[in-house]
């Protein structure tokens, strides 16, 4: 990536999550997001949270959504490996589909680390979309103002996740997503 393309990022990270203060031309959806984010977080952004923005926050609602589902069963993976429980495996197979969930199972032990609030994230809809939406915040990091503010993106409260241990579930969903989206894994099914 070149320089310019670096600062247009962050121009674009920074009118999306309304930390520029003086008045700057935006899309309709960046404005909206922007009004529905301003005043939301306890303490100011500072640049380094503007930077750590990830891209998915930009992202239509039911992208965000379908990527969060796949952090949630990315989080899962152990104990989805040890189940037995058809209900929880058709749960998680109506939310990323069975391909998805296929790719889930053959993962190598070990690539994500296990999350203590997995277990318990299979047992509802609701809980399984918050264990999503709190490890893809794991790729903002340690970082509450930013955080707090993307909090708000989500239609559930996310789960504190260790951001160490949410990363790998985080990064391990996104490749499967990107995958998922790419059409690989109809491909192979």
């Amino acid at each position: 990536m070149n320089a310019r393309a670096d600062r247009q990022r962050l121009v674009a990270q920074a009118r999306l999550l309304d930390a520029i203060g003086a008045p700057a031309p935006v899309g309709p959806r960046a404005a909206r997001l922007a009004r529905r984010l301003n005043g939301r977080a306890e303490t100011p952004l500072a640049f380094a949270d503007v930077a750590a923005a990830p891209d998915w926050a930009a992202w239509p609602v039911e992208r965000r959504a379908r990527l969060a589902d796949f952090a949630a069963a990315a989080a899962c993976t152990e104990v989805l490996q040890r189940t037995i429980d058809g209900r929880r495996l058709a749960r998680v197979a109506r939310r990323i589909g069975e391909p998805a969930l296929d790719a889930v199972l053959a993962s190598p032990p070990g690539l994500v680390a296990a999350i203590p609030q997995a277990q318990a994230a299979l047992a509802d809809d609701e809980a399984f979309s918050a264990l999503g939406a709190g490890v893809l915040l794991a790729e903002v990091g340690r970082r509450p103002a930013a955080v707090a503010r993307l909090s708000e993106l989500f239609q559930v409260a996310p789960l504190a996740i260790d951001p160490d241990r949410g990363l790998g579930a985080a990064h391990a969903a996104r490749g499967l997503f990107m995958a998922f989206e790419a059409g690989a894994l109809e491909a192979a099914a």
